[in-house]
């Protein structure tokens, strides 16, 4: 299931934390929102910094962090799903009931595309997370976005081969 994306930071450059690349994701729906804004906010995370990688998934029942070295890191992976299939029956489904049927599948088009990002360990270990659009947060993926974490993890990984 894809998260909802709650931060994208990415640059060439560290950030002040050392963060090339930093997601945020939490679980969907308008009660895992409420309790984030209490405080109660099982997020999953991707840090990406100069000399590791830092999986982060924490729940209500705990949390999990995995620490790679980036010299151990064999590839990294990228993908995107666009659900126009489910769309497209949705509208037609609703169609009977027109401005519903015209609504309901673009909007579940737009709410529902989907981002993967991962990277794989030595050891054929490989995490990866599916994100999805936040209307609340206000935080927007594309393809791009993708396509450049995934670069900043070829050049980190480059330069410690170097």
């Amino acid at each position: 299931m894809a998260l909802v994306l709650k931060q994208w930071k990415m640059a060439k450059t560290a950030d002040a934390q050392g963060n090339y690349v930093h997601l945020v994701g939490r679980e969907g729906g308008l009660l895992a929102w409420l309790l984030s804004l209490l405080g109660i906010d099982p997020t999953t995370e991707i840090e990406i910094k100069d000399k590791i990688v830092v999986f982060t998934v924490g729940s209500l029942a705990g949390r999990e962090k995995r620490v790679i070295p980036i010299n151990s890191v064999c590839s990294a992976y990228y993908g995107y799903e666009k659900p126009w299939k489910m769309a497209l029956v949705i509208g037609a489904v609703l169609m009977p009931l027109f401005f519903v049927g015209l609504l309901a599948g673009p909007l579940y088009y737009f709410l529902n595309k989907q981002l993967s990002v991962g990277v794989v360990e030595n050891s054929g270990w490989s995490g990866s997370f599916a994100f999805k659009r936040s209307v609340i947060e206000g935080q927007n993926i594309d393809e791009n976005s993708a396509y450049e974490v995934i670069e900043v993890v070829r050049m980190l990984v480059e330069r410690k081969t170097a």
